[in-house]
């Protein structure tokens, strides 16, 4: 599909505008977006937009002529969409995360034909790893700290049941702060699931065996594509098998190296970076799952090791993590990569044709090895917490103000699971700790330190107030004293228009505030003079001028001895009271 395809559904999601393309693939294609507010302020994110069928025209026809009707073909789309829609779930659980790349919206419109489906995924806009490792070094240092995040995403991936099945260069992402992310969750692997094999194009290269071969797979099998794209990048950009560089490449080359790989033939390690990170990448690319690492945070562990530089090396025997155990047994392929060229290359042959002669001797060595372990085996216990799920306050969160929350931490991995956890904060008069619990004082923005052993991560509490708005009182209030006024605020969003208000008078001395029912209060006058009232309600407040000024006296003016006007005793009749203006002592 063309970028002017998908023109056709702009503004999408309402505001949203196709910049440029950043790539396709056989999944679908993506795009730069981009909107602008009303203050002239422009925004920018990606745009993945994915077809069902993902071979369009072609697909619908081979379907049709392998038997299916057009009204099975349209119930069979969108069946695919339905299981899409179910992910979306799971990608919703992952944001956040700052090793996953984050999903925003989405939207699915049924094509032009009536058969199948467009689906347009927002998503954060980030620079594909395949871009970014043209223009930037991609050294040991670097490399490791790709797997490491990338392990991070994996491990998260575990906790909800994911498995990613196309973990490759083009799905890893760099955000401008420098953290590899893990992207296109679900999208491949639903649709692959349901459509024809021509999907898969372009991702056997880093496909583990079983999942080729159509076996039982599990997590592992994520664990082996990471280790692949390790090695391509430490093997001078070549695949495992491959000539060796600077020898020049042709296209059955790699063919013949894929059909080596999946059919079992040792891994020479890769020509570049130290004997420990090239046994930790061996070992996530062995070819029996029960060779590699069980679960992503042991692998994780391993390269985290290896970046603090510890003397516990992954490849010096038993070591912290299990990539010394896989370096001493497969000390041949640890041979075959100190050999040069040629060399390694026929080596891993070799091993290849002894696999099916050594694997009763192998066992045999593991089951001598494993008793010879027993008393060594609290060094295969992890060492380190990985990751503390903080649920609600994962990342940014906002909590309103006067909430408690105790949240739900979980200590990773699960050897670490009963871990206590301590929390911290750097504004104690936004965000108060007790314990675990959390208490919104004022609103305001807060960093909590979640920590559990060595380990520690930051997530950031904004305290925002319930009450958005308060009207219904006066900005400036005129009383005469004595006089009373009552005051009934009116509180927005309708949700919070029952909250307790408060009311504060800088001068009591000059007028007070008795609180009524439902939120009211009672203004009395005291004296003559200025002061402040301040009405406050679920974290808003605002402010009115009180004024008050002292009664007009009302003084009758006597008419003397004037013949016209006497008193009852005598003086004459009283003409009419009247406010004489020349006597001060009229007012």
């Amino acid at each position: 599909m063309s970028e002017l395809y998908f023109r056709k559904y702009e503004p999408i999601f309402g505001s949203w505008r196709i910049v440029e393309e950043l790539g396709s693939g056989a999944e679908g294609h993506l795009y730069r977006i981009s909107r602008e507010d009303a203050l002239g302020h422009v925004f920018y994110s990606a745009l993945k937009a994915v077809s069902i069928p993902a071979g369009g025209a072609d697909e619908l026809n081979s379907m049709i002529a392998g038997g299916m009707t057009r009204e099975e073909a349209t119930k069979y789309f969108d069946s695919v969409l339905s299981e899409t829609g179910q992910e979306f779930k799971l990608l919703e659980k992952l944001k956040g995360n700052s090793n996953i790349v984050s999903y925003e919206d989405h939207e699915a419109f049924r094509r032009d034909d009536g058969i199948g489906w467009d689906v347009l995924i927002r998503l954060e806009e980030l620079t594909p790893l395949v871009r970014h490792s043209i223009y930037n070094r991609m050294d040991e240092a670097e490399i490791i700290r790709m797997g490491a995040d990338i392990a991070k995403a994996l491990t998260l991936c575990r906790k909800y049941g994911i498995i990613h099945r196309d973990i490759k260069p083009e799905n890893i992402f760099v955000s401008p702060s420098g953290n590899y992310k893990l992207g296109d969750f679900g999208i491949a692997r639903i649709i692959e699931d349901t459509t024809t094999s021509l999907s898969r194009k372009g991702t056997y290269s880093y496909m583990a065996p079983e999942v080729y071969w159509g076996r039982d797979y599990n997590h592992s099998a994520d664990i082996y594509s990471l280790g692949i794209v390790m090695y391509k990048y430490m093997n001078d950009g070549r695949m495992p098998l491959m000539p060796v560089y600077p020898k020049p490449v042709a296209y059955r080359d790699g063919e013949e190296a894929f059909v080596k790989r999946v059919g079992g033939a040792d891994l020479p390690a890769p020509r570049n970076g130290s004997d420990e990170l090239k046994a930790i990448i061996l070992k996530a690319c062995a070819y029996e799952p029960a060779d590699r690492y069980t679960d992503a945070s042991e692998m994780l562990r391993d390269l985290e090791t290896l970046a603090r530089g510890e003397s516990e090396s992954a490849a010096a025997g038993m070591g912290r993590g299990a990539a010394g155990k896989f370096a001493a047994l497969y000390a041949g392929a640890n041979s075959a990569a100190a050999s040069s060229g040629e060399e390694a290359q026929q080596l891993a042959g070799t091993n290849a044709k002894k696999r099916t002669s050594s694997k009763r001797a192998i066992a045999v060595a593991v089951v001598i090895f494993l008793l010879a372990a027993a008393g060594i085996a609290y060094a295969l216990i992890p060492k380190a917490v990985t990751d503390i799920d903080a649920g609600k306050i994962e990342g940014d969160a906002e909590i309103y103000i006067g909430e408690e929350l105790t949240p739900e931490f979980e200590v990773l991995p699960d050897w670490f699971k009963d871990e206590p956890v301590t929390v911290t904060t750097d504004n104690d008069s936004v965000v108060r700790v007790d314990g675990t619990t959390l208490h919104a004082e004022s609103v305001g923005e807060a960093t909590l330190t979640i920590s559990a052993r060595e380990y520690s991560e930051q997530s950031v509490i904004h305290v925002v107030p319930k009450v958005t708005s308060i009207e219904g009182i006066d900005k400036e209030i005129s009383l005469t004293t004595g006089n009373t006024l009552a005051l009934e605020p009116v509180l927005s969003p309708e949700e919070f228009s029952s909250e307790p208000v408060e009311y504060t008078v800088a001068d009591k001395a000059v007028c007070t505030a008795e609180p009524g029912e439902k939120g009211s209060a009672t203004l009395t006058a005291v004296a003559a003079g200025n002061t402040t009232l301040t009405v406050s309600a679920g974290g808003t407040s605002i402010e009115a001028t009180v004024t008050v000024t002292d009664p007009v006296v009302y003084v009758p003016k006597s008419s003397g001895s004037s013949k016209k006007s006497k008193s009852k005793s005598g003086s004459g009749k009283s003409k009419k009271g009247y406010f004489d203006s020349s006597d001060d002592e009229s007012f």
